[in-house]
């Protein structure tokens, strides 16, 4: 059995419940665990992944597109139009309500040449009007067409335009004057200014905030095209897993302000496969705590550098295996069933805060004492088992009752150095059988990662420092994106002037000069250092790279 089974289509609402989904995974557990091999025949390795987010620029970037599109049946259309007054809604009822920015989100070709059109017809409709209403006596002198002799569409044509431009090249017979005997045509020259009073300040304010849109701006944050999960042992013994993704603003002279960082796994699972185009799948955006930067201080990023964003694979992460979770907190040092492990009651919470003392997530099941780690537990029971041991307290109902060796596993803990943690030695490792070699630590990952079909969003969120408009900049991880036991490869360089000695120096410097303090304003001659770019995608062994 796969991690994810297709319940049967219920024809009233054709969901899948959450409880199907945590019944599947808990038998997929057991299952494994009894050493039965889980069936190919709904095995979801074999659904196809279509991204969320598409990598469809260079440098394995994104456009920031989402491939989500609407459904809505003619019949529940029909049932929104008839309680229109009761809230129902149309199909485009949004688009309508919201009809500015949905022109805003058209190209600016496509918008410019829908708005001359407009314009267009809008001097052929009053073009007309004037027709009309110097045909409607046309023995008056209006100052448009000559007594007995109307003005003609062309000339109508050009009046209208000079009313609407308010050029001012005169009246079409030559005569200058107030239209006392026409009052229809003051009619309709108060009202074409009027309309094109309102269609001015439209325009003026729709190709400002056209072009002073910060949407492009998040082409310049880069992203790595590889993210990487690994593993590194604390002082205490415990191991921790990582996912890392490199950030990087291309536009680094002109820093971004209060740029955050956040992830998302979206599990996929067998969404994609052909049978089940008519499921209604509960597909969730959970949301994963970022470790670094610290998203209990905003996630704030200084994107002129590299930086690296970092999120703790640890017992309430979204891409921690079923099977790692139903071990326990501490890489299972404490089972989830044993009762002194606290429900997170729907939160994301994260395991290095409980280390460092910002949440307690595990329980004294005796007296309800609330603590961060495994060790301070141990500790308050066994503090507490030999004061009621002096103390002739009963055995049932007191800590004395506590199998501390029976109900916490040891963990073999390395010897901290200089209060470092440092990465798990191949030589504490169990011995390597020749005719079965051991498993690689990630392969628990990797394969819920395909399971699954989990696929990882990192947002960056910045404001641009000079039209202080906000941007948002996407990428997308899936498991062909993913390298495992790896970090990222240096790729900052120092940066240094020529030589003087060399015969081009004079003229790159003024090349320099010129190209930066004249045409962008600021000069980048003496700069500190440079970004490789071609190694800002690349990911070395561990130990070689940026930790």
């Amino acid at each position: 059995m796969g991690v994810f089974n297709r319940a049967s289509y219920s024809a009233s609402h054709g969901a899948i419940s959450a409880r199907q989904l945590v019944i599947d995974e808990d038998s997929e557990i057991n299952k494994n665990n009894q050493g039965t091999p889980p069936s190919s025949s709904t095995s979801s390795t074999e659904a196809p992944l279509k991204r969320l987010v598409v990598r469809d620029l260079p440098f394995h970037q994104s456009s920031n597109s989402l491939r989500v599109r609407h459904q809505m049946s003619k019949e529940y259309s029909k049932k929104a139009k008839g309680r229109h007054s009761a809230g129902g809604l149309g199909f485009f009822h949004w688009y309508i309500e919201d009809w500015f920015h949905v022109l805003l989100r058209l190209r600016t070709v496509v918008s410019v040449s829908a708005f001359t059109v407009v314009w267009t017809a809008f001097l052929l409709i009053f073009a007309g009007v004037y027709v009309m209403v110097d045909r409607i006596n046309p023995d008056q002198a209006c100052g448009l067409g000559e007594p007995g002799y109307p003005i003609k569409f062309y000339g109508a044509f050009a009046f209208s335009l000079e009313t609407t431009t308010t050029v001012g090249y005169g009246l079409p017979n030559g005569v200058n004057g107030f239209f006392d005997a026409c009052p229809e045509l003051q009619v309709a020259i108060y009202f074409q200014m009027l309309i094109s009073m309102f269609l001015n300040a439209f325009l003026l304010s729709f190709f400002f905030a056209r072009l002073s849109r910060c949407e492009a701006r998040a082409s310049q944050v880069l992203f790595s095209d590889k993210a990487i999960i690994n593993r590194e042992m604390l002082p205490n013994g415990i191991t921790r897993y990582m996912l890392s993704a490199r950030v990087y603003d291309a536009d680094s002279m002109y820093p971004t302000v209060e740029a955050h960082c956040r992830f998302y796994a979206v599990k996929h699972r067998d969404m994609h496969v052909k049978d089940n185009s008519g499921v209604r799948f509960p597909l969730k955006l959970e949301p994963m705590r970022v470790a670094k930067p610290n998203d209990d201080w905003g996630e704030l990023l200084y994107t002129s550098i590299p930086s690296i964003a970092t999120h703790h694979i640890d017992y309430y992460s979204p891409l921690s295996p079923p099977s790692k979770q139903k071990l326990g907190p501490e890489d299972g040092r404490l089972s989830r069933d044993s009762g002194f492990v606290m429900d997170p009651c729907g939160l994301s919470l994260r395991e290095g805060d409980s280390y460092t003392g910002g949440q307690d997530g595990l329980r004294c099941v005796v007296c309800g004492e609330t603590y961060g780690t495994v060790a301070n537990l141990i500790q308050h029971i066994r503090y507490y088992q030999h004061s009621e041991k002096h103390d002739n307290y009963p055995i049932v109902g007191s800590h004395l009752e506590l199998d501390v060796d029976a109900i916490f596993k040891k963990k073999d803990r390395d010897e901290p150095t200089n209060g470092k943690s440092k990465r798990p030695d191949a030589s504490n490792e169990t011995r390597i059988d020749i005719d079965k070699p051991p498993k690689p630590w990630y392969d628990e990952y990797r394969n819920y990662l395909i399971k699954a079909n989990i696929e990882v969003l990192c947002v960056v969120e910045a404001i641009d420092p000079i039209t202080s408009g906000t941007f948002q900049a996407l990428q997308s991880y899936t498991i062909d994106d993913i390298c495992f036991d790896k970090e990222f490869a240096p790729c900052v360089i120092a940066d240094r002037l020529p030589d003087k000695e060399s015969s081009n120096f004079w003229g790159r410097l003024a090349c320099a000069w010129l190209t930066r303090r004249v045409f962008v304003g600021r000069s980048a001659v003496g700069r500190s250092i440079k970004i490789d770019l071609d190694s800002f995608h690349d990911v070395v062994e561990v130990g070689e790279g940026c930790s």
